[in-house]
């Protein structure tokens, strides 16, 4: 039995400064958004957002889950090695990302967050500690993302269009939303 004491959208506070402090190691710019079509890529807001062409990265909030034992647990769902099949003919990086925390006293001072590769075949839930191989180190990270193909915002959206409807959703759209960090090189 696993008990979850935070949403994702909780597990977003932690992991987005966070994340946003990793890429800023290589990259000058680094912008963490969770877009609207309506507003990132309306045409006025898209002809005054100052990017030529960026990479991007599309992090999954995961909240922690504690096990009896008190382990951190992770889910990584099928849908979002779906996502990431999309991504990658897009040259988007998709990763989950979690913290590694037991209780909001802990998520207070978290300072380590799990990086975690979407592919594969993940079990229900998964103790964050014994996912090495597939947990990325930060070097590991700000590499994928480089490789990543260099966007604008047209085929961010495009993408974005794309990848709406691959996902479960409810009344409010996709159950599960990623956070597009958008990174420029100088």
């Amino acid at each position: 039995m696993a008990t979850s004491f935070i949403s994702e959208h909780s597990a977003e506070f932690v992991i987005v400064p966070r994340m946003k402090a990793l890429l800023e190691k290589r990259f000058s710019i680094v912008v963490p958004i969770f877009p609207w079509l309506s507003r990132e890529f309306g045409n006025r807001a898209k002809s005054t957002h100052g990017f030529s062409g960026f990479h991007v990265l599309a992090l999954f909030p995961r909240r922690p889950k504690i096990s009896d034992e008190g382990d951190v647990l992770v889910t990584i769902n099928g849908e979002l090695s779906v996502y990431k099949e999309i991504a990658l003919k897009h040259g988007i990086t998709v990763l989950a990302g979690c913290p590694n925390a037991a209780n909001l006293r802990e998520l207070a001072i978290c300072d380590e967050c799990a990086w975690i590769d979407v592919d594969g075949y993940y079990e229900y839930l998964e103790n964050i500690n014994f996912l090495e191989s597939k947990r990325l180190t930060d070097e590991e990270v700000i590499a994928c993302v480089s490789k990543g193909e260099v966007h604008t915002m047209e085929s961010l959206e495009g993408f974005i269009r794309e990848t709406r409807y691959v996902l479960p959703a409810g009344f409010f759209g996709m159950r599960y939303k990623p956070v597009y960090f958008l990174v420029e090189e100088h």
